[in-house]
């Protein structure tokens, strides 16, 4: 029974009109169709079991800092001073987001990046936003970042002397995730650490972060560490779901090939461009499923 059930929908023969029947179209709108179900039940999993489904994270504040001043080092710009301040308005933020369940830089209540700042106390000539969430690891996020000019901007502004960053976990959206905040800053007086150190190389870095800000970092890098958890990513579900239909259907096409040239089939079905572009499609799927957003 299972070899008839082979042969009818992976194998061209007469009885097929030699054609797999996997690859005719009524077959090709059902793999739609399960791959648009499949989507619909992993949103309902996290309305139903929140929580369950979430984006595991090994970012920390500190390699978030060390790759921010790497890419301004790249340009000859000086290195960004790491400020608790900033840092908690960040957290703020993010604490703000998670509380109230938004992701953006304005809040429903009508909150603005500013008012962070203003919160805790930081005075400031000019500052800036970035946010990312659902990121695994600080390297494809500071990439995300660079890629986007207004996020590049950030990053690379020389007017900005100082950076607060938050790394929390929490629940966005019944999803649990990690979101990322940096907070740019210069303060309204130049109260900023700016005594620097010159290597022989001629590349220009401040001096060492104090230790109760480099404990800071270490200690919120600890709680991230003792809170991280497995979870079931829907990116990893929908990637591993669109491999599938896309394997099976390269397999399948490689058999039917493969036997039509090898018995000089001549058939009376519609050429592979069908095939082809759906494979395109779900290809496209696959390309654009990236981990992680920004704003």
């Amino acid at each position: 029974m299972l070899k008839k059930l082979w042969i009818h929908y992976f194998i061209p023969q007469e009885k097929n009109n030699h054609r797999a029947a996997i690859l005719k179209p009524n077959f090709l709108l059902l793999f739609l169709v399960l791959y648009l179900l499949n989507q619909s039940i992993v949103k309902s999993l996290t309305i139903a079991k929140p929580g369950i489904l979430g984006y595991s994270s090994e970012i920390t504040a500190q390699k978030v800092l060390d790759q921010t001043n790497n890419e301004r080092t790249k340009l000859g710009l000086t290195p960004l001073v790491y400020n608790s301040v900033l840092s908690e308005s960040a957290k703020e933020k993010a604490d703000d987001m998670f509380t109230n369940n938004y992701w953006a830089h304005n809040s429903p209540q009508g909150k603005t990046p500013w008012t962070f700042f203003d919160a805790v106390g930081y005075k400031y000539s000019t500052a800036g936003e970035n946010l990312a969430k659902d990121f695994y690891n600080t390297d494809s996020l500071v990439k995300a970042w660079m890629n986007s000019p207004t996020h590049k901007a950030n990053i690379i502004n020389n007017k900005y002397k100082e950076i607060g960053i938050a790394v929390v976990n929490g629940t966005l959206g019944d999803v649990k995730t990690t979101l990322v905040v940096q907070h740019f800053g210069t303060p309204l007086m130049a109260t900023a650490q700016e005594i620097i150190s010159q290597k022989s190389d001629d590349i220009v870095v401040p001096e060492a972060v104090d230790q109760s800000s480099t404990q800071e970092i270490t200690s919120q890098a600890n709680v991230l560490s003792e809170n991280k958890e497995k979870l079931i990513s829907p990116l990893t579900l929908s990637k591993i779901f669109s491999s599938i239909i896309f394997i099976v259907l390269i397999i399948t096409l490689f058999i039917d090939g493969f036997i039509t040239v090898k018995n000089n089939i001549h058939r009376f079905t519609g050429s592979t461009a069908g095939h082809i572009g759906f494979l395109f499609f779900i290809f496209l799927i696959m390309l654009f499923n990236q981990q992680g957003s920004i704003f």
